[in-house]
């Protein structure tokens, strides 16, 4: 099957879209906020392991906009146009629409590591978006510190600190469980894709290369016959 056909391409993708979308309706939230679904960012990364990342940054925008609608209570939270944009950015457009870098390792050979390393350069970068917008935003939040745990040190605490403390914690508590259901998810489902579709990414770069042997084969042999 031609994956590359401009509407299968559209129609797949769209789907994955849906398939995260559904997905991140099963999750376990936390007390203070925060949730880990179950295994929401694995489509969207099949789809930046097929099509590359300019595409998959386009679905994750997408995706990151869909999910801006269906959260936009917490807009009620942040007062401001400033904290308006830095949340549908960092929390939402941006945040999501890295999950498309996934594709950056697409070229690997082995599909289950590449779809591996993805997922983890995906979350990464995920966690440093949701992490900037916890400092700069979400500031608040570090009234719970004052129940801290015990094992955060003092100068962590200190109050140039709390922000960073606060948004590691939050953000880390979910995006860490988030990153290792992603990678073992996509290192499944790609592999599975990948295998069901006889989708090879490397096929184009080869037959190009091949042509280009070819033709340079046959000006050596014109000049040859010479």
């Amino acid at each position: 099957m031609k994956v590359n056909n401009k509407t299968f391409k559209l129609v797949f993708s769209a789907l994955m879209v849906a398939l995260s979308v559904v997905l991140s309706f099963f999750k376990i939230e936390f007390l203070y906020g925060g949730s880990i679904t179950i295994f929401s960012m694995v489509p969207l990364v099949l789809v930046a392991q097929m099509y590359g990342v300019p595409w998959g940054i386009l679905t994750g925008v997408v995706y990151g906009l869909i999910q801006m609608v269906m959260g936009f209570k917490n807009f009620s939270y942040v007062t401001g146009v400033e904290a308006y944009a830095m949340v549908a950015a960092l929390d939402y457009i941006v945040a999501f629409g890295v999950i498309g870098f996934a594709g950056v390792t697409r070229k690997i050979k082995n599909r289950a590591v590449a779809a591996s390393l993805g997922a983890v350069i995906a979350c990464i970068l995920r966690f440093l978006c949701h992490f900037a917008s916890g400092v700069v935003v979400w500031a608040k939040g570090m009234e719970i510190w004052d129940e801290a745990p015990s094992f955060i040190s003092e100068r962590l605490l200190e109050k140039d600190m709390v922000p960073y403390t606060y948004s590691l914690m939050y953000n880390g508590g979910y995006m860490f469980p988030e990153l290792i259901l992603t990678t073992l998810g996509s290192a499944i489902l790609c592999t599975i894709i990948f295998e069901a579709f006889k989708i090879d990414v490397n096929a184009t770069s080869t037959k190009k290369l091949k042509a280009t042997a070819d033709a340079n084969l046959s000006d050596e042999s014109a000049k040859t016959e010479e």
